[in-house]
């Protein structure tokens, strides 16, 4: 079977997809949470659909049972000036129907991405006022001086539609939601497809997920409805979304860093995914690939951890195919910026077609349930339920990266010896290698942000960075030619940007010794 058939997944999925038992299945999902056994736990997956996209779903086609007509929800979301709320990993909501009130409290998820696990507390209150008596634990973690100066931070307004839907033992409600968040004069259409789990298999979600995607495109949802309140509070309209940090501590096993820091990289993708398909701009392009190239790196670093699960080695595959499908444009992007205004239109022209069919495949079912089989598998996956090497899924992460970052280390340094004499294909590989490390470390930062590891680990990156700015600039030089020449563009158009390569490795050289003799972040001694 080809890994770039469209429908190349459709066996993992049919294949014993739901097989394991509910105890296993919720056992799994509640150790993904870092909250008391005695919280309630809501499981969740999130879709969402394009804002322009007013189709509803066809949920007779799912067997759906109606839960009553139609609900016009007003949500108002409730924060401190400084928003501590938000800093502490809480959302604070009242929500109004039929005269009704009820005030629920959300731990949020680091970096989740579509499959949301999180504790929430849930009551019915007389008015639409915060009750501080009920708001589980944001008194015991803020303080009580903190709730005192909740106020409103913004509005949700939401018609649902909700169904339930009995799957392979499950019972799932379906939530339709169409409607805008609000900031002041501010707003942001919202048109998404919430999936609870009431009972069952949490893996019946991702089932029905499909068959969904099967009626109407959906993707992945990245962003719960207080995320998208608080971007909206910040004015802060993005021109393509970078990689954030990511919450590890030393004690996490391996197999819960990993989908962390997995989920991170979704997120970085799906964010821009948006922007690219809604603007065609180069930065949001630029950084969605980077996400898919993080996650990339991660499926490298932590490859020990899928010994003997092949779907590993076919989702990796796929993220290749769509990198290159988006590396092709970039490519151009990157010639254009050093080509004088007169070749520039030759050069767009070709990456407007470039683009376009970059756009049809970012657009496509494959990629969008390239981002569901994902999440699907890193918290089901064989490298989770059966693996063949469970004390390395078990295994303290502060342990792992400190082994991690040395052997990607001495990998590097490996490669990096006699640079000026090294081919472009070998430079290329050193670059290759780079980029894993300096992916490792930031993967990793959290676990260093504490005494002299800090100060440590931030000249670390700064040398790794400008070698890295070197490489790149040594790569565009030797891989531009053949650009040029597919693009019909003389290679002198370049200019004096083909003499700089001795100075280029006169600076790569440099700053590869700088780095070696930078003191190792996660070493002790």
């Amino acid at each position: 079977m080809s890994v770039n058939n469209k429908f190349g997944f459709a066996w993992l999925r049919r294949r014993g997809a739901l097989q394991s038992s509910l105890h296993d299945a919720r056992e799994t999902v509640e150790n993904h949470v870092v909250a008391l056994v005695s919280d309630p736990l809501e499981t969740e997956l999130k879709l969402e659909l394009a804002p322009s996209d007013q189709s509803r779903l066809n949920l007779a086609v799912l067997s759906a049972k109606p839960e009553g007509p139609a609900k016009s929800l007003i949500s108002t979301y409730y924060d401190t000036p400084d928003q501590q709320l938000r800093k502490g990993g809480y959302s604070l909501r009242i929500r109004e129907s039929g005269g009704r009130y009820v005030q629920t409290v959300k731990a949020q998820p680091n970096a989740a991405s579509g499959f949301f696990v999180r504790p929430e507390w849930e009551h019915e209150i007389p008015r639409a006022r915060p009750e501080p008596g009920e708001m589980g634990p944001l008194a015991r973690d803020l303080g009580a001086d903190v709730l005192k100066e909740l106020g409103r931070a913004f509005v949700t307004e939401i018609e649902r539609k909700v169904h339930k839907v009995q799957l392979n033992g499950a019972t799932i409600a379906i939530a339709d939601d169409s409607g805008e968040v609000r900031a002041g004069r501010h707003a942001e259409p919202i048109r998404e497809v919430e999936l609870e789990l009431e009972s069952g298999d949490p893996r019946a979600l991702f089932l029905l997920a499909r068959r969904i995607g099967d009626d109407i495109p959906v993707r992945l949802g990245v962003r719960s409805k207080s995320e998208r309140g608080y971007q909206l509070l910040d004015r802060r309209k993005s021109k393509a979304f970078k990689s954030e940090p990511i919450a590890l501590k030393p004690d996490d096993p391996t197999d819960v860093a990993f989908e962390r820091i997995a989920h991170s990289c979704i997120r970085q993708f799906r964010l821009n995914e948006t922007l690219l398909l809604a603007r065609g701009e180069p930065e949001p392009l630029h950084q969605a690939r980077v996400g898919l190239r993080r996650l990339r790196s991660a499926f490298s670093i932590f490859a020990p951890l899928f010994a003997g699960d092949e779907r590993a080695q076919l989702l990796r595959a796929e993220l290749r195919w769509l990198s290159v499908e988006l590396g092709q444009v970039r490519d151009l992007d990157v010639l254009m910026q050093s080509l004088p205004d007169a070749d520039k239109q030759v050069v767009a022209d070709l990456r407007a077609t470039a683009f376009t069919h970059a756009m049809v495949e970012v657009d496509s079912a494959r990629t969008r349930l390239l981002m569901l089989d994902l999440t699907e598998w890193l918290a089901f996956g064989d490298w989770r339920q059966t693996p063949l090497k469970p004390e390395l899924v078990r295994r303290a992460i502060g342990e792992a990266a400190a082994e991690i970052l040395t052997k990607r280390a001495r990998k590097f340094k490996r490669h990096g010896r006699k640079l000026r004499e090294l081919s472009d294909e070998d430079r290329h590989e050193l670059r290759k290698e780079g980029k894993k490390l300096r992916y490792a470390s930031e993967f990793f930062a959290g676990l260093y942000r504490d005494g002299a590891a800090r100060p440590e680990h931030r000249a670390f990156l700064e040398k790794l960075e400008k070698l890295q700015d070197d490489l790149g600039e040594l790569n565009d030089l030797a891989t531009f030619p053949a650009l040029l020449a597919r693009v019909g563009v003389a290679e002198d158009a370049l200019g004096e940007q083909a003499g700089d390569r001795d100075k280029l490795l006169d600076h790569a050289d440099k700053a590869y010794h700088d780095l070696i003799e930078v003191k190792r972040f996660w070493r002790e001694d």
